[in-house]
């Protein structure tokens, strides 16, 4: 009797030992497992860590642009401001010189009448506003060319 029963717990004893060793397989496989959903899971967060800096860069250089094409709308602006101004001094020149030609010449030494040297200081004084209003337009055309430049780029 104690010889079966010996040989029934040697038998349990193999079969607890097979179950062990099973348990010990199943517990490497799963630490081997959640090894490399550690790493894996890491590489994610690395990732997603760059991917989150690459959107700062992107909002960062958009927001740029957005202020480069505001500057770039209000040097347009100022363009067409000065192109309306350049314009009506044109106009404004032009028909002053008509109105000096429409004058009267006298066949003396040229004395002006008053009136005459009048306009005649009104004209060098718009022509002079014309070449500094030109000037600045050209400036402003080429700051708005810069930044439209830059924002392209």
């Amino acid at each position: 009797g104690l010889r079966a029963e010996a040989a029934a717990l040697a038998q349990r004893l193999q079969e607890l030992e097979r179950r062990h060793e099973k348990t010990c397989e199943e517990v490497f496989r799963v630490q081997r497992q959640a090894l490399f959903m550690k790493s894996e899971r890491q590489a994610a967060e690395d990732r997603l860590g760059a991917t989150q800096k690459q959107l700062e860069q992107a909002q960062d250089e958009a927001r740029r642009l957005r202020e480069l094409h505001g500057h770039a709308e209000d040097a347009a602006r100022l363009v067409r401001d000065r192109d309306r101004k350049i314009t009506e001094l044109s106009k404004e020149v032009f028909r002053l010189k008509e109105a000096l030609n429409a004058l009267p010449e006298s066949g003396g030494p040229p004395q002006s009448p008053p009136n005459t040297a009048a306009l005649q200081a009104q004209i060098r004084a718009l022509e002079e506003k014309l070449e500094e209003t030109e000037t600045r337009h050209s400036k402003v055309v080429t700051l708005y060319r810069s930044h439209l430049l830059y924002a392209v780029q």
